[in-house]
C-alpha cells in the first residue's frame, strides 16, 4: 500500500509540475505511470478515479477562474477595484502574447489525460461477480463523463458557440487515447466535432453508470443532465427535454424548498446537488487552509476574507419589485456605518462555507450541476418544441420556489433566461447562456462600480466580438505551430 500511495503522489506531481516550457502535448502523459504500477486492483482504480476530480476543484478550475469566466465576464459580478486578475476578466482584456491565461488549456488537457489512461487500462482489472463488474463499469463511465465534461468546457471556452455556425469554428484538440508524442502534435478540430466527442462519451457513460447517488461523483443521472446540456447549446431541443425530463420525473434528486434554500449552500449532498466536488481539508487544495477562491473573494464578513468581488447593480435590481425572493435575501448590504468593512457595498451572501464539515466561507463545494438546471433547462426546451404548457410549468416551479408569493406566467425565452440569471449567479452559466443565444451582454454605465479598462474593453457585446474565446497563448503556439490561434488574436 506504501508503495501504491507513492507512486500515485509522485504521478500527481509531475501532472501538476510540468514545465511552463513544454506544451501539453509534449511527452507522454504521467499517468501512463498511474496506471501501469497503482492499478493493479479495483480499489486501486477507486483512488485512481477520485483523483480525476481533485484537479476540477482548484481555483484555477471550478473553485474559482470557471465562475469568472461565467459571471464576471458577463453582468453577474464584478471587481470592486480597478486592479488585480479580475479585471482581466471583466474587461475581456486578453493578448495572446501576454500569457496561458489561467491554464484552462493545460489544466483540462491534464485531466483529460489522466482520465484517457483510465479508459484505456482499467478493463484489464480483473473483476469476478455481478458486483466487481458494476464497480468497474462505474468507474470507466465516470472516466468517460469527466473527459466529456473537460471537452465541452474546452469547446466554451475556446471555440464560438455551436449556433453561431453550426460549430464551424475551432475547438479543442481531439485526444482519445494515452499519446505519444508524434501522435500528439495535431492540430485542432471544430466545435461541432469537439460535442461529438462529448456525446459519444457521454452516451457511453450512461450505459455504465451507477444510478445510486454518490456525492462529490458523477453517477447516471448527472450524466443525463450534462447530456441535456449539451444538447441546449446545440440547439437540439427535443433531446434536451427527454433528458432534463429524465431527471426531474426520475432521480433521487429534488428542488431545495423555500425554507431550505439559504442553509443549501452549506450542506453537503443535498438532494439539490447532482453534481458536487467534495472539498475538504483532506483534499489536496489548499496546504494553509485558505482554499483561496472565488468564495473567498466574495465574502466580506470576516477579515480575513477578500472582499474584492461584489454582485453587479444590474443583478442586485433584479429582485427590486420582487422582495420576497430567496435570492435577493442573498443580498448583504454593507453599512457605512456599522459594516464590517465600512464600504458602502453590497455583497453576495450566498456561498457561507460547508456547514455539515464546520468550515467557513473558505471552503464551499463547487456545485457543477444541481436539479433547478433540469427544471430551466426543461422549460426553455419545451418552448422550443411546441410545449407551452409544459414549458409554463417548470419555469413556474422554480419561480414559486424562489417566492411563494410569485404569481403565474407564461413562459417566454426572456423569462427563462431572467430566471437562470437570477438562479445561478456564482455557479459559471450566464456568459454562456447568452452567448449561445447569440444575445448581447451589455453592462449598466451608470453603475458606480462600472468602468472602462484597456483599449479593448467593451461595454456591449455579442458572439461577434472575438474575445468572446480565448486565444491559444503564444508559448502554446511557439512549441505546437498545429494549435491553429482564434480569429482576431495575433498569430
Amino acid at each position: 500500500m506504501k508503495k501504491f500511495i507513492f507512486s500515485i503522489v509522485i504521478a500527481a506531481g509531475m501532472v501538476f509540475g510540468l514545465s511552463s516550457c513544454e506544451g501539453f502535448l509534449d511527452r507522454m502523459p504521467t499517468d501512463s505511470v498511474v496506471s501501469e504500477t497503482a492499478m493493479a486492483t479495483l480499489y486501486d482504480a477507486g483512488v485512481v478515479v477520485n483523483g480525476l476530480y481533485t484537479p476540477l476543484k482548484y481555483y484555477t478550475m471550478y473553485g474559482s477562474w470557471w465562475a469568472y469566466m461565467g459571471d464576471m465576464r458577463a453582468d453577474n459580478i464584478y471587481p470592486r477595484q480597478v486592479s488585480g486578475t479580475g479585471n482581466i476578466f471583466y474587461c475581456l482584456d486578453y493578448d495572446s502574447e501576454a500569457n496561458t491565461y489561467f491554464g484552462f488549456w493545460n489544466n483540462y488537457y491534464n485531466v483529460i489525460m489522466r482520465a484517457n489512461s483510465v479508459i484505456e487500462n482499467i478493463e484489464t482489472l480483473p473483476a469476478s461477480g455481478a458486483a466487481q463488474i458494476a464497480q468497474r463499469n462505474d468507474y470507466l463511465g465516470q472516466a468517460h463523463a469527466i473527459r466529456a465534461l473537460c471537452y465541452f468546457d474546452l469547446a466554451r471556452l475556446y471555440g464560438y458557440p455551436y449556433l453561431k455556425d453550426k460549430g464551424a469554428s475551432l475547438g479543442a484538440v481531439i485526444l482519445e487515447t494515452v499519446a505519444s508524442p508524434s501522435e500528439a502534435r495535431i492540430p485542432r478540430k471544430t466545435v461541432a466535432e469537439t460535442y461529438a466527442l462529448v456525446q459519444k462519451d457521454l452516451e457511453t457513460a450512461v450505459g455504465l453508470l451507477s444510478k445510486q447517488k454518490n456525492t462529490g461523483h458523477f453517477n447516471y443521472w448527472a450524466a443525463r443532465l450534462l447530456q441535456a446540456r449539451v444538447h441546449l447549446y446545440k440547439g437540439e431541443y427535443a433531446n434536451a427535454y427527454t433528458c432534463a425530463t429524465e431527471v426531474i420525473n426520475s432521480s433521487p434528486y429534488k428542488l431545495a424548498t423555500y425554507e431550505e434554500y439559504l442553509d443549501y449552500w452549506g450542506r453537503e449532498g443535498h438532494d439539490e446537488s447532482v453534481l458536487e466536488l467534495l472539498v475538504t481539508v483532506d483534499s489536496d487544495i489548499d496546504p494553509d487552509g485558505g482554499f483561496y477562491t472565488i468564495y473567498h473573494n466574495m465574502w466580506f464578513d470576516d477579515k480575513n476574507a477578500g472582499g474584492s468581488v461584489i454582485p453587479t447593480r444590474k443583478w442586485r435590481n433584479l429582485f427590486k419589485d420582487t422582495p420576497n425572493d430567496v435570492r435577493g435575501q442573498m443580498i448583504a448590504f454593507d453599512d457605512p456605518v456599522t459594516g464590517a468593512r465600512q464600504s458602502g457595498d453590497y455583497w453576495l451572501r450566498k456561498f457561507i462555507g460547508n456547514k455539515d464539515r464546520v468550515y467557513t466561507f473558505r471552503r464551499n463545494n463547487p456545485r457543477v450541476m444541481r436539479i433547478t438546471e433540469a427544471y430551466l433547462i426543461a422549460a426553455e426546451a419545451a418552448l422550443e418544441t411546441n410545449k407551452a404548457s409544459d414549458a409554463n410549468n417548470y419555469l413556474n416551479r422554480i419561480r414559486k420556489r424562489a417566492d411563494p408569493t410569485a404569481s403565474n406566467v407564461t413562459a417566454t425565452l426572456d423569462l427563462i433566461q431572467l430566471e437562470r440569471q437570477k438562479e445561478f449567479i456564482g455557479e459559471g452559466h450566464r456568459f454562456f447562456d447568452v452567448m449561445r443565444r447569440g444575445g448581447t451582454i451589455t453592462r449598466d454605465p451608470s453603475d458606480p462600480h462600472e468602468y472602462a479598462v484597456g483599449s479593448g474593453y467593451k461595454q456591449s457585446f455579442s458572439w461577434d466580438y472575438e474575445k468572446v474565446v480565448l486565444p491559444i497563448s503564444h508559448t502554446e503556439r511557439l512549441l505546437y505551430p498545429e494549435l491553429q490561434q482564434n480569429p482576431g488574436y495575433k498569430d
